[in-house]
């Protein structure tokens, strides 16, 4: 396990503060934090290729299930997943803590929900369009992956108006951007992103270097596109 997920890269730009993990499931320990701290759930809006919200513990509560009994997959996979869930105590990060190396990268935005650490997610991805009881997905079309200009946001219809008013986290995977021309936004003629960074509380950021690797189309390394991206994030924040 990279050192940077339980001790991920800080960094406070004019007042807002940066925080960068390798493995997206990390992030869950710095929201649990923010939670701690402010005592109220937050709203998040995640910029990703993928859309990371698979329930809690599904996978390991699924391998598990299969190996004990397939017949009663269904069963025993919620089973698991209550159980999981039960040992862990919202306020108490040594809980979720010890249960880190159950989750995968894709589940960490439900099980916030279930923590009472998030009230609402906005997922914008570049994969599924899913339909949940809780939280809204939007599809960014394949002519715009990658894009922060406001003709993406307008494209994915994203409710900036009832946004605008919420607590907000922030939350980006660099796997989402696959060349440098991405993070080179016009900001004189772009508000959209400027917006969201602006309103964030905190901003998480998701190396996953396994995704963006495979991901990329140009000759981009993931050190060169976090440097970009806090460039950019710097740029929106001093403006």
């Amino acid at each position: 396990m990279s050192n940077s997920n339980l001790n991920p890269r800080c960094l406070s730009i004019g007042g807002k503060e940066i925080r960068v993990v390798d493995d997206h499931q990390y992030v869950l320990l710095i929201w649990g934090r923010l939670f701690q701290n402010r005592k109220q759930p937050m709203v998040l809006v995640s910029i990703d290729y993928h859309p990371d919200t698979n329930p809690p513990f599904w996978l390991w509560a699924y391998q598990k299930a299969m190996a004990i009994d397939p017949d009663r997959e269904v069963e025993l996979v919620e089973k698991f997943q209550r159980r999981m869930l039960a040992a862990l105590e919202p306020f108490d990060l040594d809980s979720v803590q010890r249960v880190m190396g159950q989750m995968r990268n894709d589940e960490h935005i439900n099980t916030a929900l279930e923590l009472g650490y998030l009230s609402n997610y906005h997922m914008i991805n570049c994969m599924e369009k899913h339909v949940y009881s809780r939280g809204s997905h939007y599809l960014v079309p394949e002519n715009q992956f990658g894009s922060l200009e406001d003709s993406m946001f307008k494209s994915i219809n994203l409710p900036l108006e009832k946004i605008s008013t919420a607590d907000l986290i922030l939350d980006i995977d660099l796997d989402y951007f696959m060349h440098p021309q991405n993070l080179a936004l016009d900001l004189n003629q772009n508000s959209m992103f400027i917006d969201l960074v602006k309103q964030a509380r905190i901003i998480t950021v998701a190396r996953s270097r396994t995704y963006f690797d495979f991901l990329k189309t140009d000759q981009f390394t993931i050190e060169s596109c976090e440097d970009k991206l806090i460039d950019l994030l710097e740029k929106i924040i001093r403006r």
